[in-house]
This record gives C-alpha cells, structure tokens and sequence, in this order.
C-alpha cells in the first residue's frame, strides 16, 4: 500500500509545476486527476473476480507491474493527452490494491482481528502520502519533475520482485483452498441489497474526501496558502503522518470493543461515525486565514478520515460472504471510486471560476456528513451479506 501511494499521488505533488511546462489549466488538471479513476473504476470487478479465481499473488502482481511502468513512463510526457494515457494505465493497475488487501484479510483473519490488521495494511497507504511530498519535492527541486517520476516508478517494480518471491495465497498454504470457483453473483439481489447501497453510499462519500485530500492537497497549499515545493512538501506530509497512526489506532480501538463484549455492528459503527465527524471539520479550513491554523485542521481532518478508511474496509471484509472477497468489495468499491472521478474534476473548475477552494472544501465536508447517516440509518447488522429477497429493497 506503500508505493500504491506514492505512485498514486505523484501527479498531486507535481500538478504545480506541470501546469506551467505543459500549459495547462486547473480544469484541465483536474480532469488529468481524476482519469486515474476511468480505468480505476472500470477494473476493479474483473480484478476482483480474476483474484476470487486465481489468487491474489497473480493479479497483485501483475496489477503492481503495469501501474509501476504506467507511473515512469509519465515522465515521458509532453501534453494534456500524453498525461490522460498514462494515468489510465496507472488506475487500472492500481484497482488491484484495496479490494485485494480487503480480500487477504478477510481469508487470514478472524472478526475480532481484522479491523487492526485492516488499519495496519492500509496505514501504508497514509506513510505513502506522507512520504510522496518530501520525496517528489526533492526530486523536482534537486533536477525535475520527469526525473522524480522515473525514479518512484522504478522503485515499484522493485517491490514487484518481493512480493513475487514472498507473499504466498493462502490456497498455497493449505490445500482447503481459499480460491472461489467461480461463485455466481445474483447481480440483481446484490445491487437492490439494503447493506450494500447504504455501504456504497457511505464509501462514496468517504472517497470524495480522499481523494480531493490526495489530488489537489499539495496544490492547494502551494497555490492557496503560498507555500514553495520544499515548504509544502514538508507540510503536507505531516497530515498523512498522523493518519498513519490515527488509521491502525482506531481499528486496535474498534476490535478492543469486540473483545470486551460489544457487538460488532456497534463496533463498527460508532467508531466509524465518530471518525467521519471529525473529518467533516475539513469545512472549517476554507474559512480561516492563517496558513498554520488550516494545516493543523486539516491535519485533524485527514486523522479523521484516515481511521473512517481503516473501518470501513473492515466492514466490507465483514460483510463479504466466503469466498466472495475480492468481488464484493471491488463491486462496492467501484461504484464509490465515482467520487474519485468527479472529486479532483470538480475541485479543478471551482478553482478555476472562484480563484479559491473554499467552496470544494464545503462541498466535501457535507458529503462527510451525508456519508455518517448512511452507515447510521440504511446500513443495518454488519454481518456476512445474505442475498435472499427479503433484504431487496425492491420488496
């Protein structure tokens, strides 16, 4: 999940200074942000079924070498269309990471255990983001930004090579054989199901933030608040520090509450709404002045959102039926990654036609808040899903 991050957020970092060499608007950057997500949105089912069926060592691996190659070859570009190419490879590869890591737990990992192993995988991902600023800050500033991403490229497919030589299935490792074969999804009962339209609606809206965090966060304090590429990189990392020990933190908390007798849709639940409400003070930012004052919030808001992240995948675990993993989580996630086509499109033109992210942080916030009554108020028991007819909500 580490170097999923750094690959992932590159372009983030970099958007200051491409805007300028490529001749390119904030809109039409945004656009470039968020075609991560065409091809994010468009793999993640069949790579999810594809892991259902063979494993995740195979389509980990070669989801992990086409993103690494997709994010060097960025350096190579020289125009809006160039950029568009490159980040479609780069989501396509990188659709294999969450539902694939949300499958690994669910197959190693009891109830009570999962939401710590849940927050432990995914704080890589919060280190990455923290580490992405200051490593492609320095690259650009020490020669330039093709450079920065041919080297975070290459990096990745260096750790292609561990996990090709380490990770094993868990089929592997025991002739039981954890690999579906081939389960038949009753598609219609699945996408009329109460628990799984309230969990996308909740992950929707829990992505928006994300991914507005992870696509314009550098931007915006470089081109709101006037930080310089070495400024901003040290500043923006520290958020995704704290996040990274916020997101392990609250799922040790959640399965604590397990252990000591609490069920586990309350366990869940309260401390996902809990987090979800802290991050919703990302509103507040927009309307305060000093530059300090708003990276502390938004330090606050994305510890928030990092330990949402964490439960939330636990709960996906959760709800997976066995054998199921990989594609209930992909079909979930994939509905939710349209934020992550429109958050970083309409973040761009707000910016564009306001001069400002007051409004994109607004905007965010509110669906926070949206997200919270979702898992409050339409999600019910965070159990294995049971597609029968009496939980259609058609009936």
């Amino acid at each position: 999940m580490f170097i999923n991050a750094i690959d992932r957020g590159a372009l983030g970092v970099a958007a200051p200074i491409m805007l300028k060499e490529l001749n390119m608007d904030p809109g039409l950057m945004g656009i470039a942000l968020s075609v991560f997500y065409w091809s994010y949105i468009i793999c993640m089912v069949p790579v999810g079924r594809f892991a259902d069926k063979y494993g995740a060592k195979k389509a980990m691996g070669w989801a992990a070498v086409l993103w690494s190659l997709m994010s060097a070859a960025t350096g190579f570009v020289h125009g809006f269309y160039g950029l568009i190419l490159t980040r479609l490879g780069v989501g396509a590869g990188e659709a294999a990471g969450n539902p694939l890591s949300a499958k690994v737990i669910s197959e190693n990992f009891s109830s009570s255990q999962r939401a710590t192993a849940t927050g432990f995988c995914l704080s890589g991902t919060k280190l990455g983001m923290a580490a992405v600023p200051l490593l492609m800050g320095f690259l650009i500033t020490q020669w330039n930004w093709r450079v920065a991403f041919f080297v975070t490229g290459a990096g990745s497919l260096l750790w292609c090579v561990l996990w090709y030589y380490f990770y094993k299935d868990a089929s592997e490792q025991t002739e039981g054989d954890s690999k579906s074969q081939g389960v038949a999804i009753p598609w219609k009962q699945f996408l009329t199901n109460r628990c799984v339209l309230g969990l996308m609606v909740t992950k929707f809206f829990l992505d928006y933030l994300w991914v507005l965090f992870v696509s314009w966060l550098p931007a915006y304090l470089v081109m709101e608040r006037g930080f310089s590429i070495i400024k901003m990189g040290v500043y923006a990392s520290i958020p995704w520090v704290v996040g990274f020990v916020a997101q392990p933190a609250m799922g040790y908390f959640s399965d604590w509450l397990i252990k000591k007798g609490t069920s586990v849709t309350k366990a869940r639940k309260y401390t996902l709404v809990g987090s979800q409400l802290v991050a919703a003070l990302v509103i507040a930012v927009g309307f305060v002045d000093d530059p300090v004052i708003a990276v502390i919030l938004l330090t606050v808001n994305i510890a928030g959102e990092s330990a949402s992240a964490g439960i939330m995948w636990t709960i996906l675990a959760e709800v997976s039926p066995k054998g199921m993993g990989g594609t209930v989580s992909s079909a979930i996630n994939t509905v939710s990654s349209i934020a992550g086509v429109l958050a970083p499109t309409i973040t761009g033109f707000i910016y564009k036609f306001t001069g400002s992210f007051q409004m994109a942080l607004l905007v965010a916030g509110i669906g926070i808040l949206i997200s919270a009554c979702s898992i409050l108020f339409i999600v019910p028991e965070i159990k294995p899903i049971e597609l029968n007819e009496k939980d259609n909500i058609l009936n």
